[in-house]
């Protein structure tokens, strides 16, 4: 009888796909002790450290339920010759539609109206009129997957004009209909509405600084739906203060889950989620389904095999 691998599953994913990986290894689930001796880990959110690693003594596989590997410690993993997986772009479309969700609620002010409608208070004049999405110059920085779909539902759902800034995609296969800039401080001169899609690099931290957000256009509005890191929080709640800022939104903060502290959560234009982007049943899905059949692939790659006949055929990769 081959043994199952044991597969440490440590925040929920979609029930379907958690049913496809019972099919074919043993499931610990979050209410089991971790560190463990899995031979292979499912995370979303949470931080797998070097610590993590060397405690457990037969991990193989690591798979990430999302996009950005930066919670995860890749050199420790390389050293182990641990395996490392992620699902980019498979949520990407359930991302879009929250960042532009955002951005309506915020030319809108539909937070503010609804809670003084609610109440029974007059709105004040500054808050009767809003804007459409097709009047304010879009600027994109990041055009991965989750740019793309924003771009295009910024485009064809609301005839906005699009800008974008990202180095790391060559001119030939830069999107048809999307202006590119050269830098991101034209891109910050030029954005009325500033949608975040970067990745948290060295490079991009705190990259939305007290001078970026000076130099964009004054009123103007900014959707964080990447990584916290990348906006220096107390630049953005001084700029949201003074006015610099009509609006901001984000799903994502650089201490997650945010202190309840932050200087953000002081300014009333302030829109706040708890990085759930990726959260809808379709997302879940999807990704659940691809991570799943990447660490099974990953266990056999690395000579652990899996119980899988009666598996079903794969998809939603």
């Amino acid at each position: 009888m081959i043994k199952r691998p044991v597969v440490h599953v440590l925040e929920d994913i979609h029930p379907e796909a958690l049913d496809r990986l019972s099919q074919s290894a043993d499931v610990l689930g979050r209410e089991i002790a971790f560190p463990s001796t899995c031979d292979a880990l499912i995370v979303r959110a949470k931080k797998v450290t070097a610590h993590d690693i060397a405690a457990c003594p037969n991990l193989k596989v690591i798979g990430k339920h999302g996009a950005g590997l930066d919670a995860i410690d890749l050199e420790a993993a390389q050293e182990r010759g641990i395996t490392v997986l992620s699902t980019p772009g498979v949520n990407a479309e359930s991302v879009a539609d929250l960042a532009v969700g955002f951005a309506l609620s915020l030319i809108r002010n539909i937070q503010p109206v609804s809670t003084l409608t609610k109440s029974g208070h007059p709105l004040p004049s500054a808050l009767r009129n809003g804007w459409e999405l097709g009047e304010l110059s879009a600027g994109i920085f990041g055009l991965g997957a989750i740019g793309r779909a924003t771009a295009h539902r910024l485009m064809a759902g609301f005839g906005a004009k699009v800008r974008a800034f990202d180095p790391g995609i060559p001119d030939e296969q830069w999107p048809e209909g999307i202006d590119r800039v050269g830098s991101l401080a034209d891109l910050l001169t030029t954005s009325r509405i500033l949608f975040l899609h970067a990745p948290l690099l060295p490079s991009t931290r705190n990259a939305i600084n007290d001078a970026a957000l000076a130099s964009m256009p004054a009123g103007s509005y900014l959707v964080n739906c990447a990584r916290g890191g990348i906006v220096d929080e107390n630049a953005l709640s001084a700029a949201l203060r003074h006015g610099q800022i009509a609006g901001a939104a984000s799903d994502v903060f650089d201490q997650e889950p945010p202190a309840p502290d932050n200087p953000l959560f002081d300014c009333p234009n302030f829109l706040a989620a708890p990085h759930l982007g990726a959260s809808t049943n379709g997302a879940l899905r999807r990704v659940g389904f691809s991570i799943v059949d990447q660490v099974l692939d990953g266990l056999r790659d690395h000579h652990i095999p899996t119980t899988d006949a009666n598996a079903s055929p794969k998809q939603e990769k």
